[in-house]
């Protein structure tokens, strides 16, 4: 009888907190999404939401739709909260730096959550494009581009920014042309140590100066004396007089004082925390908006890697959607996106740099701190110019509950997942002073907690009851018999003869949350062998491969071998050069019947020179093999192939450097399920000084899978 009377008090203690968690999530965000087209009709999703401090909420969506999995994450701000502040990180503390991950960024600043932020010089100086006020200093001035603002009452605003400002300096007062830049306009421009080293520079006078009051950059300086503009000097205060005002201003007095003043429009500078530059307004009063100042506004309709930030209802939601991983997601077009926005209620969104760069992070409930919750479609985290970040400012207080990562256990029959808890304060803080940690499995059947994991046993639902001397907290349970859905990965296996391919099951409840395995799996094959981890030896020839899970079998082809089919790559090429119209050349027919030469000229604004060809490419292509004629120019040589929704997959062919013939095999990543083959193209090295050269491309070939 105590023994029942035990388990109904813990069902009713696990309901209980089950409903409060309920409660607390609901509160921003919404339990499911319903976008309205052009978003993809969506046949599935499997969110999770959880609160990571007060204030702020975290949701991961895993949507399955007409397009292709979707993979959403989104974390809700209610930024005029007293105990909530939002701030902008530069990368490395500069404007011009090697650039930062946001993982960095978000670490080395406490920061609870974090998202990418604007357009940078990516490869070069890393340095963001448009304007940046941290902690009420502005330390970029902005550009003709919509910026995220947050005003000192805590609220968040979308605007374009206008500058005004002077120098007053040898008794004249001076417009002045820009902060933390060479004078764009041949005028004045005021330098910090944000800037980093100055470079030698001709007919620029550079004066050092030292800041005596206000928040720099504006206010008053003291004039130190004239540096060496034909040296590199290091990062510090410098009046940079440039050829147009050179005539307008004597030779500064050392001791002399230097006044900038300046404001900003249409909020001023007085009334900011900080600000960050975007890209496209793309919602404006609820619905679609054609930002005619949007960078790269063609691609409006490619689907691709998306982060943004929404508001409305006094709510900021930073948005991240994964792409270029069919498997994974297969991205937004900056319309979805917008109807992604509105349906979480927001009414303005802005758009900030995507692709390889989208990145967010979050401290999820039971860590300590903020990690990468997405998936990068570079494979890992790339470092950005900077990002926009949420701080948690509740104090830390004593333990209240016991949590667990993960926060809820879905599982196939055998499965051992482990378990990490901790205790956390009411803000969610991770803090010390829980006990020796006692777990419950309610209902017993379905399975047990051993060496830190729980290992599941019968199908069923229920809960997983963490409890010490004082503390108590709840994990949902679900353990299947057999998945509903099973994906096998690579999706498209190919192996030599006698050769090892590693296979991966994936498997997902009928909602679409992914299901934790048994180490090993009842795996067969049709030819060769496999073992119970998926490893496969290939035989001579094709084979099918099948798994299964309790009564759920999954089963795909893995092709043995491959061979080559010839491409009419020389016929239809053409030059092509970004920004377009650059120096260089396609010349068809060089020496050769399949022979294209590339000649470029980086010079000007020239970054990439192209042979463009797009030609359709064989079914089950899983590479190129070419012959390359090296000039020794140190060029990148680079190749673009667009998948099944035309999505460029940009990869590295060969380095150019050793002068003379050579092949070059190219195999693609096993999720790259390329079908056209759009161009060949080089770009300088970095860190490399490179005006000119040329190459020959020749015997263009897709590499097939199969015999």
């Amino acid at each position: 009888m105590a023994s029942s009377r035990r388990l109904i008090v813990l069902f009713a203690f696990a309901a209980a907190v089950a409903a409060l968690v309920g409660h607390s999530q609901a509160a921003s965000l919404p339990a499911r999404l319903d976008p309205s087209p052009p978003f993809p009709a969506i046949l599935a999703q499997a969110p999770t939401i959880e609160s990571i401090a007060p204030g702020v909420e975290y949701g991961d969506y895993r949507l399955r739709t007409v397009a292709g999995p979707l993979s959403v994450h989104v974390v809700a701000v209610q930024t005029r909260r007293s105990d909530v502040k939002l701030g902008v990180v530069l990368a490395d503390d500069a404007l011009v730096s090697k650039g930062e991950t946001v993982g960095s960024m978000a670490r080395r600043n406490r920061a609870i959550a974090g998202l990418n932020g604007d357009f940078f010089d990516i490869g070069n100086t890393n340095r963001p494009i448009g304007m940046v006020v941290r902690d009420g200093a502005l330390m970029q001035l902005p550009y003709k581009r919509y910026a995220l603002a947050i005003t000192r009452d805590g609220a968040a605003h979308f605007a374009e920014f206008s500058f005004s400002g002077e120098i007053e300096i040898d008794d004249r007062t001076l417009p002045l042309e820009g902060i933390d830049e060479m004078p764009p306009n041949g005028g004045l421009s005021l330098l910090t140590p944000l800037y980093g080293r100055v470079l030698p520079k001709e007919n620029v006078t550079l004066v050092r100066v030292q800041p005596l009051s206000e928040t720099p950059p504006l206010g008053r300086y003291r004039i130190a004396g004239i540096a060496d503009n034909t040296t590199q000097q290091p990062p510090g205060y410098y009046v940079a007089i440039g050829p147009n005002d050179y005539g307008y201003v004597n030779v500064p007095e050392v001791n002399g004082v230097v006044t900038v003043t300046g404001d900003l429009q249409p909020y001023g500078l007085d009334s900011l925390t900080a600000a960050v530059g975007g890209g496209a307004l793309i919602l404006h009063d609820g619905g679609w908006y054609d930002d005619r100042d949007a960078p790269y506004r063609a691609e409006n309709d490619k689907r691709m890697p998306c982060s943004g930030a929404a508001i409305g209802g006094g709510m900021l939601y930073l948005l991240e959607v994964d792409g270029r991983q069919p498997e994974l997601s297969v991205g937004v077009t900056r319309r979805e996106l917008s109807a992604l926005m509105r349906s979480l209620g927001a009414e303005e969104g802005l758009l900030f740099d995507g692709g390889g760069s989208s990145t967010i992070v979050a401290r999820l409930l039971g860590d300590d701190a903020a990690d990468v919750l997405n998936s990068p479609s570079d494979g890992r985290e790339r470092p950005v110019a900077d990002g926009v970040f949420v701080y948690s400012l509740a104090k830390t207080g004593p333990p209240v509950r016991l949590v667990a990562r993960p926060s809820a256990v879905r599982a196939v029959s055998g499965a051992q997942v482990p378990l990490r808890v901790t205790a956390v304060d009411a803000a969610n803080h991770v803090v010390t002073g829980a006990g020796p940690i006692a777990t419950i499995v309610v209902p017993a059947s379905l399975g047990n907690v051993a060496k830190a994991s729980f290992v599941a046993g019968r199908p069923g639902l229920g809960h997983l009851v963490l409890h010490d001397r004082r503390l108590r907290g709840v994990v949902d349970l679900e353990v299947l018999g057999a998945p509903a859905r099973i994906e096998l990965y690579p999706r498209r296996p190919n192996v030599d003869p006698n050769g090892t391919v590693a296979l991966k099951a994936g498997a997902y409840d009928a909602d679409g949350y992914p299901l934790a395995l048994p180490p090993t799996l009842r795996w067969s094959a049709t030819a060769g062998a496999i073992d119970g981890r998926g490893v496969y030896r290939a035989a001579a020839h094709d084979a099918r491969v099948s798994v299964r899970i309790g009564n759920a079998l999954a089963s795909t082809r893995v092709t043995v071998g491959s061979h080559e089919v010839a491409l009419p790559f020389a016929p239809r090429a053409r030059f092509v050069t970004h920004p377009s119209g650059g120096a260089g050349s396609v010349a068809r027919g060089y020496g050769c019947g399949s022979c294209v030469a590339l000649s470029f000229t980086f010079s000007g604004s020239e970054r990439a020179a192209y042979a463009v060809s797009d030609l359709p490419l064989p079914a089950d292509t899983i590479g190129l093999r070419f012959d390359v004629h090296d000039d020794g120019s140190a060029a990148r040589l680079r190749v673009d192939v667009r998948n099944q929704i035309n999505e460029d997959v940009l990869l590295d062919a060969t380095q150019l450097g050793e002068p003379g013939w050579r092949t070059v095999t190219l195999r693609f990543s096993p999720d790259t399920d390329a079908v056209r083959l759009f161009s060949f193209y080089v770009l300088p090295t970095k860190g490399i000084e490179l005006s000119e050269g040329s190459l020959i491309i020749r015997n263009v070939r897709a590499i097939v899978a199969g015999q």
